[in-house]
């Protein structure tokens, strides 16, 4: 039902503003599998379920436009380009939602379907895309469209607890560290740099103006 309604074009006031979701799927009966072998060699789940998601990650793209994320994320294998994780399983990159720069949203996996985004965290998060070329293309409307997208996540996810940036994935001592689960010691967690310091400010403190709080 949560995912239903979310991946279907809606309008709703979340956080101040009006927040349509388009769907763009890339879900399929490949990538299904692709994904269950991904979540078994990593966390020991036999499923590409993704259920009770506990946090959210914020990333943005380095490809600088709409499409090239499209294309991007379209493939249910990991293309050859991505040999710095092509370790970790053949399931392509997925995440939930991208945003453009323009602040429109699109919706590319179900919210009870694992995404793969980051690592150690994909069993229990949801991934938010923004279509970035670096951290420093990001827009003011993204960042008032993802504070609207995470407001509107919370109110139908109640077991939403965390949201970091993906820069900050890696950061032990954060609350959101206690979630992190890697099975194979071979597959190691990148340095990442998206969606930087600034972005994560501006998200932080348009959340914070709505009362919306959450651990990082």
């Amino acid at each position: 039902m949560i995912a239903a309604a979310l991946a279907a074009a809606l309008a709703v006031p979340a956080c101040g503003a009006i927040l349509a979701v388009t769907p763009h799927p890339i879900v399929s009966a490949r990538r299904l599998e692709l994904t269950r072998v991904y979540a078994r060699t990593h966390y020991g789940i036999d499923s590409a379920a993704l259920k009770a998601p506990q946090l959210i990650v914020i990333h943005d793209t380095e490809i600088g436009t709409l499409e090239g994320a499209f294309a991007a994320f379209a493939p249910d294998a990991l293309p050859a380009a991505r040999a710095e994780i092509a370790a970790g399983g053949e399931v392509n990159v997925g995440v939930h939602f991208v945003v453009d720069r323009d602040g429109k949203v699109y919706s590319l996996l179900p919210l009870d379907v694992m995404g793969r985004h980051t690592i150690g965290f994909n069993h229990v998060s949801i991934g938010i895309e923004n279509v970035a070329k670096t951290p420093a293309d990001l827009t003011d409307a993204q960042a008032a469209v993802d504070a609207a997208l995470v407001s509107l996540l919370v109110q139908r996810v109640p077991s939403i607890r965390y949201l970091i940036g993906h820069h900050e994935y890696r950061y032990p001592g954060r609350p959101h560290d206690t979630l992190y689960k890697e099975l194979d010691p071979s597959y190691a967690p990148t340095k990442k740099s998206d969606p930087g310091p600034d972005f994560m400010r501006r998200l932080r403190a348009r959340l914070a103006a709505a009362g919306v709080r959450l651990l990082d």
